[in-house]
């Protein structure tokens, strides 16, 4: 016990010694008792406790906490380098990219300032991985630090003020802060200069995001995503373009980016876009210059690069709020001798741009509020969001394209460039136009909601697909050349209301298109919806061979049709409005339309009980005009085929190869 005793008293004295490596003056600290040993009452009481048990206990429980105590010892009491210095005029390069800073203060660094400037030093010997993956301090801070990007004949620079980098550890920086910085840019592509409000990140792992810069993907590996940045916020930004026009944005948040090594580096990738920077506008200027041979597979390779950035780079979710633009309106080159009205403007608004977790489906892309005005237009737009978009299948095709001779690319199947388009909606638009004509009225134009989703497609062709129109509401704007315009504004029809909807499907066990539903009308005018199954659509309908399509179409049968006209006044408009131009009662246009009907479709149809049926059902819908419902389904099991269709030259042979139910309600 006695030495047990001995050996606790000399961890608790411990020392304070000051000593120096390369110049900088470093604190040695030992002092377990307090930090390791006691770090609290309970554990002081536990300890307490422990020699208690000893003095009262086996000599084999005395080793036990001599063990104990002497492995602490050991294990801690090497001194913990602590080291605080000053950097004057830091300056790092990454290639295009340099970081400077008038003076750089670290803290609680394990490393010397020598070998602290080291893991910045390329012709270490040491991987950029490595080196930053020693980076450690408590804190970094800077009154000013600027990022200097220069690519082709553009240079941006963004400084930042008074920032702090904060729990430094192996390459990790936990935290990261500045209260303000400016954003400057100049060059060919124009000036822009721009103010960058309370801005700070967590978690950014240097380490790896060193390893993706600079080093490329193992042969055959497929490594998984690691989080580079677990968030970003950003206040107010504010950017002025000169003649461009302005931008601001109020606040900015992003989360969960990650990225993977790539089969090229992406330092490698983002060196050779911006050498060719001045290349490509060259070739924009000039699309009719042609490539060297050498320029072409370059093109190539930096095409297969930039497109292996889709596959390498997670981009998380985030959103960015408030986002205003002042954009100038380009002259219109079709009207060289126009006047000159002045600098126009577009203004345009948006209260939320979201993308990933943060949009309303979790996933894709959502821009919410909006508002959009210039040139005596304006509008609203509630939201457009995109989910399930991908564009995986055409960089797959892209890829795969790119790596074949240029005499290949003429049999290029265009089909498998489409991407995966999943769900487009559009909802809440809301348009206000000067009018067409200088004595017309202005237009307004509204659009309730628009949605498209297309479900797994088949060589680039949807094998399902669901279109929604709601309350796409039009003007009737009359002019000269539009005589069906003329009839709707006599008719008191001053603008239109439409909705459509489109949902088909094709089941492949079956071999069987559904139509499940299609259908269009117009509010207080009229509605027609309709259903059909087609049998024999085999997967050769989706052939890139057009040939085989062809045959694949021709092969399809009509196994049923339903369809149901609902009548909401439109009949009644245009019985009133021919009984005007025929200078009648519309009553007598009425019976008129029902003897036609009557009369004409037993001539067309001939006697048969289908064309019987249907002739009885539409006259009674002309003389009392509501709802007409009609069922047809082909007699024979496998349907009635197109070709069956071709070769008939009698409409009523139709008629006698299906069964037809209809009424009129």
């Amino acid at each position: 016990m006695t030495a047990d005793m001995a050996l606790l008293r000399q961890i608790r004295v411990g020392r304070s010694t000051d000593t120096r490596q390369s110049g900088a003056p470093v604190k040695h600290f030992v002092s377990l008792s307090v930090v390791v040993v006691f770090p609290s009452r309970a554990a002081c009481g536990r300890v307490a406790a422990a020699n208690q048990e000893t003095v009262m206990t086996a000599p084999r429980s005395r080793f036990t906490l001599r063990a104990a105590i002497a492995l602490s010892a050991l294990v801690l009491a090497q001194p913990a380098l602590a080291a605080d210095f000053q950097i004057d005029n830091l300056r790092i390069e990454f290639g295009p990219l340099v970081v400077t800073a008038p003076q750089a203060a670290v803290k609680g660094s394990p490393l010397d300032r020598e070998a602290f400037l080291a893991l910045f030093n390329a012709s270490s010997g040491e991987s950029a991985a490595q080196r930053m993956g020693r980076l450690t301090a408590a804190e970094i801070t800077a009154p000013q630090l600027s990022y200097e990007l220069t690519f082709g004949s553009d240079k941006q620079i963004t400084t930042y003020r008074d920032i702090r980098f904060s729990n430094i550890r192996d390459g990790k920086i936990g935290r990261a802060e500045a209260p303000s910085g400016t954003f400057k840019a100049v060059g060919g592509s124009g000036p822009m200069n721009g103010t960058i409000a309370q801005s700070s990140f967590e978690d950014f792992d240097l380490r790896q995001t060193a390893r993706i810069f600079t080093e490329k993907a193992e042969a055959g590996a497929d490594a998984p995503m690691t989080v580079l940045l677990g968030r970003l916020d950003q206040g107010a930004q504010a950017f002025d373009m000169g003649p461009r026009g302005k931008i601001a944005v109020g606040r900015t948040s992003a989360r969960a980016l990650a990225a993977k090594p790539g089969p090229t580096p992406l330092g490698e990738v983002v060196a050779q876009l911006l050498s060719e920077a001045d290349k490509l506008d060259t070739s924009i200027a000039d699309p009719k210059a042609e490539m060297s041979p050498a320029e072409k597979e370059a093109s190539k390779r930096l095409g297969l690069s930039i497109l292996s950035l889709f596959e390498t780079v997670d981009y998380g979710s985030g959103e960015m709020r408030d986002i205003a633009m002042t954009l100038p309106v380009p002259p219109d080159a079709t009207k060289p001798n126009q006047k000159a009205a002045g600098p126009q403007n577009v203004d345009l608004k948006m209260a939320r741009i979201a993308y990933g977790e943060d949009t309303p489906a979790k996933s894709g892309v959502a821009i919410e509020g909006m508002q959009f005005s210039g040139a005596g237009a304006k509008g609203t737009i509630d939201s457009i969001s995109s989910s399930g978009f991908s564009f995986g299948s055409m960089l797959k095709a892209l890829q795969e394209d790119l790596t074949k001779p240029e005499a290949e690319l003429t049999d290029i199947d265009w089909r498998r460039y489409v991407p995966t388009i999943g769900t487009i909606r559009l909802a809440g638009l809301s348009v206000d136009a000067p009018p067409v004509l200088p004595t017309g009225q202005p237009i307004k134009i509204s659009l309730g909601t628009f949605e498209l989703t297309a479900g797994e497609q088949l060589n680039g062709i949807p094998t399902s697909l669901a279109l929604t129109i709601d309350k796409l509401v039009t003007p009737i704007t009359e002019g000269s050349g539009n005589p069906a315009a003329r009839d709707m504004i006599a008719m008191g029809i001053r603008s239109l209301d439409l909705s459509a909807k489109l949902d088909l499907a094709w089941e492949a066990a079956r071999n069987e298109l559904a139509i499940r539903q299609i259908s269009i009308g117009g509010a207080n005018l009229a509605r027609l919806e309709a259903s059909a199954t087609l049998g024999n659509v085999t997967k050769d309908l989706f052939s890139s061979d057009t040939a085989l399509a062809q045959v694949a179409a021709l092969g399809a049968t009509a196994r049923g049709l339903n369809a149901k006209l609902e009548n909401f006044g439109l009949v009644e408009k245009l019985i009133a409005n021919e009984a005007r131009k025929a200078g009648r009662k519309p009553e007598e246009m009425r019976q008129q339309y029902a003897m036609i009907a009557s009369l004409g479709l037993s001539a067309i149809l001939g006697p048969s009980d289908a064309a019987k049926a249907l002739t009885a059902a539409v006259s009674r819908f002309a003389a009392k005009p509501g709802t007409l419902t009609v069922e047809a389904s082909a007699k024979s099991a496998s349907g009635l085929g197109l070709a069956d269709v071709i070769t008939i030259t009698d409409p009523t042979e139709i008629l006698e190869k299906i069964d037809v139910k209809a009424t009129a309600q």
